[in-house]
């Protein structure tokens, strides 16, 4: 009877010295207020927004340099560096004389962007878009 009093009272107090005591933890705090630039980078902004850029982009497009029958695709993707130029473009789509015009009108592009931030510098900020041509048969 012994032995099994003393294995309840060791069971029992590895038991009750095991046990985690759980610490609260401090409320959290916002940092809203802070001066601290923001982590989430900021996009590159063409004047008056990207609508306007797609429309001049394509109203520089000269159809009749484009050979090709119903709907031909390409899509554009370039960087606007640090200083809000245009560079690093790459043309892709399977209508190798849609690919040259949209290159080429891209090239043409002058006008300088607000470059692109992260963490309250400029950065490089990459954008990828389509081009659609639909040509009547």
């Amino acid at each position: 009877m012994k032995k099994l009093l003393a294995f309840i009272l060791c069971l029992g107090s590895v038991l009750a010295f095991s046990q985690v005591k759980e610490t609260e933890s401090p409320p959290f705090e916002s940092h809203s207020t802070d001066t601290h630039a923001s982590e989430e980078p900021k996009q590159a902004e063409y004047p008056r927004g990207i609508n306007v850029f797609m429309r001049e982009v394509s109203q520089k497009i000269n159809i009749k340099r484009i050979r090709g029958t119903g709907q031909v695709r390409a899509n554009a993707k370039f960087s606007v560096n640090a200083q809000g130029e245009i560079e690093k473009i790459s043309i892709t789509g399977s209508n190798e004389t849609m690919n040259k015009e949209v290159e080429r009108v891209m090239k043409s592009m002058k006008t300088k962007w607000t470059p692109g931030e992260y963490k309250g510098s400029p950065v490089e900020i990459w954008y990828t878009l389509p081009f659609i041509v639909n040509f009547d048969n």
